[in-house]
């Protein structure tokens, strides 16, 4: 009888295992020529609102249009807001040539010359289909306005997996830090 027991026990043990949580980044940035680096005005990308259904480090599908998956076991290695953030500030840079572009909040500019918030009002993983990200910039100097735009796109997802989906995810973060860049003094 005790051998059957610890048979059970074991056998309801091993069921009982979930596989490991993954963790993902936007992907690879795009590689391209780099502007030259120059001193440039001092930047700080950010903060960056996101929807509280994103905002959190679970990755978000929306699925048959109106119900969201949140996957258990795929997160973002870091809040979604941060990373963008992050990204954006690390393509301006690289765009632009600028010097001294760094993320909100870990800004390390006492007073930058310029600020650039970012509203994004939708970043949807339609299934495994394609992400849409809708977002309204705005940039900044001495706290007037100098330019704001909304940018939309849309960016198809190559496989349906998860590391895809970052990597779309990743791209339209791309698409929106070059929309950026090319209004920048």
């Amino acid at each position: 009888m005790k051998p059957v027991l610890a048979s059970l026990a074991l056998l309801l043990a091993a069921c009982g295992t979930t596989p490991p949580i993954q963790f993902f980044s936007l992907g690879p940035q795009a590689v391209t020529d780099s502007a030259p680096a120059v001193a440039g005005p001092s930047l700080v990308v950010g903060p960056v609102g996101v929807p509280a259904a994103i905002d959190r480090l679970h990755m978000v599908r929306l699925v048959d249009g109106v119900r969201v998956e949140v996957a258990d076991g795929h997160r973002w290695a870091a809040p979604l807001k941060t990373e963008m953030a992050r990204r954006i500030a690390s393509d301006i840079a690289r765009l632009r040539g600028y010097g001294r572009v760094v993320a909100w909040p870990q800004a390390t500019l006492a007073e930058p010359d310029l600020s650039l918030p970012i509203d994004v009002q939708r970043f949807d993983a339609e299934g495994f289909e394609r992400v849409t990200l809708e977002a309204v910039w705005t940039l900044r100097k001495g706290g007037k306005d100098l330019a704001s735009r909304r940018f939309v796109g849309s960016e198809p997802v190559a496989a349906p997996t998860y590391a895809a989906l970052a990597a779309a995810h990743g791209r339209l973060i791309d698409a929106l830090a070059r929309d950026i860049a090319a209004a920048l003094p």
